[in-house]
């Protein structure tokens, strides 16, 4: 197998050696909301999927060792929080604690932290106690292990195996397949308005209860599922680590806590982001199986239809309008996109055309903006002056966006990155000293490339 190669000497997000902060990963991962990159680069995130077919069955009583391989599971790639490191200290009596509680059915959410994240858009990121964390783990494979052959092919987000890269790639072909033999082909785009906080809790408990039990389902399991749906989600508490300033940038019907009664689930729970595919499975097999749509794909709230025929489409976005309200309770964004193929769909932090697909301009725009603001501070001529930490940041940063520029035709934008920056390829292949040098500036020569 060979190497992947990257634009102009970047690394790979796994030869970056710590200092990937939350917000490199959000930029990137997050630049419209949904993305998740595969799973691959959520360096300080929750992490979004795990491996299916973990179902421990129905047998009585849950055994210590699916929570230790829950626990391990919490704390792979994740930068370590006070509330982990607490945790981890006394690690065999807090899974003592779980199992007790789980199995005498008295577990319950426990306080929660809510933290702004500004790109690309500002939204609330409620991250779960540690100890919630290692019941996800434990609860999710689980209800994977049941849903997931029943999912439809064609969702993509927070499933092992697909992504946002195998979307893009999907829809692409997806438009080749019309565009080959009708030069004037359509798409539909639609999105859900405020979709988490929009989920209504008690139908979805219905839907969980109704397959759980079916599926002889252990009684642990039901519990769990019920005790994350029965009430708010900020039922415990939350502290809200966020300044004035970033949650005013939050719109008020987007702030969880202003969510009408029964509705709202939190983002940043690995639980959330399972409850959300299972929400909108009804969703999906309306539009496979009662529409007969061929070419339909969902990545979170986000779905494409695409088809030669623009009034086909125009019927099913009624119907699908209608089976939103009536089935789910929930409404379609304003912002409804049908139109030509040639006009390009903006999916996922990219544009996708029949010949060729591009990176999106706002994700371009993002990343000049964090290159240049790095440049400023830290390269003054020829000469880089920075910090380990510093460098480990750039480079965090760097890999995030090298991944995603690989995944569209950027041949040309790579090229201009190189002028414009060309103090990066240096940054990214130095080799910052270990963390207890951090403090101490290093200083890197470069030279610049002649256009």
């Amino acid at each position: 197998m060979t190497t992947p190669s990257y634009p102009f000497g970047w690394p790979a997000m796994s030869q970056v050696r710590g200092g990937a902060s939350a917000s490199d990963a959000w930029n990137v991962n997050f630049n419209n909301g949904n993305v998740n990159n595969n799973n691959r680069n959520n360096h300080g995130c929750a992490l979004a999927v795990r491996r299916a077919g973990e179902c421990q069955g129905a047998t009585a009583g849950v055994p210590l060792d699916s929570l230790y391989h829950a626990w391990r599971r919490a704390r792979r790639q994740k930068v370590p929080s006070h509330n982990q490191l607490r945790f981890d200290a006394r690690w065999a009596r807090g899974l003592l604690q779980l199992q007790r509680e789980i199995e005498t059915g008295t577990w319950a959410p426990r306080r929660s932290t809510c933290f702004i994240a500004t790109r690309p858009k500002a939204r609330e990121i409620h991250a779960p106690d540690f100890a919630d964390r290692v019941v996800h783990h434990w609860l999710i494979p689980q209800l994977e292990a049941i849903y997931e052959p029943g999912f439809i092919h064609d969702s993509y987000a927070n499933r092992s195996g697909r992504g946002s890269h195998a979307a893009v790639r999907r829809l692409q072909a997806f438009v080749r397949q019309i565009d080959s033999g009708q030069p004037d082909g359509w798409y539909l785009q639609l999105d859900i308005r405020n979709f988490f906080n929009s989920i209504h809790r008690p139908t979805l408990w219905a839907m969980l209860k109704r397959r759980l039990q079916r599926s002889g389902a252990a009684a642990e399991v039901l519990h769990v599922t019920h005790a994350l749906l029965k009430r708010d989600p900020l039922y415990a508490g939350v502290d809200v680590r966020a300044t004035t300033a970033e949650l005013a940038q939050v719109p008020a019907h987007k702030r969880l806590a202003n969510a009408p009664a029964g509705r709202g689930l939190p983002i940043g729970n690995l639980s959330s982001q399972f409850f959300a595919n299972v929400y909108l499975d009804a969703l999906d097999q309306y539009v496979k199986h009662t529409l007969r749509a061929r070419r339909y794909l969902r990545y979170v709230d986000d779905f494409v239809l695409v088809h030669h025929d623009r009034t086909q489409l125009k019927r099913w976005q009624a119907e699908i309008t209608a089976f939103l309200r009536d089935k789910l309770r929930l409404d379609l964004k304003d912002d409804i996109r049908l139109r030509r193929l040639r006009d390009g769909i903006d999916f996922l932090g990219y544009i996708v055309r029949p010949t060729h697909t591009l990176v999106r301009p706002r994700v371009v725009a993002h990343m000049h903006e964090a290159l240049t603001a790095w440049g400023a501070t830290h390269v003054r001529g020829q000469r880089i002056r920075a910090t380990p930490d510093a460098l480990r940041r750039v480079q965090a940063t760097a890999a995030s966006y090298a991944g995603h520029l690989r995944h569209a035709n950027s041949t040309r934008l790579t090229a201009s990155l190189r002028r414009r920056y060309p103090w990066l390829a240096a940054a990214t292949k130095a080799n910052p000293k270990p963390r207890r040098h951090s403090r101490r500036f290093i200083e890197i020569k470069f030279h610049e490339r002649q256009a």
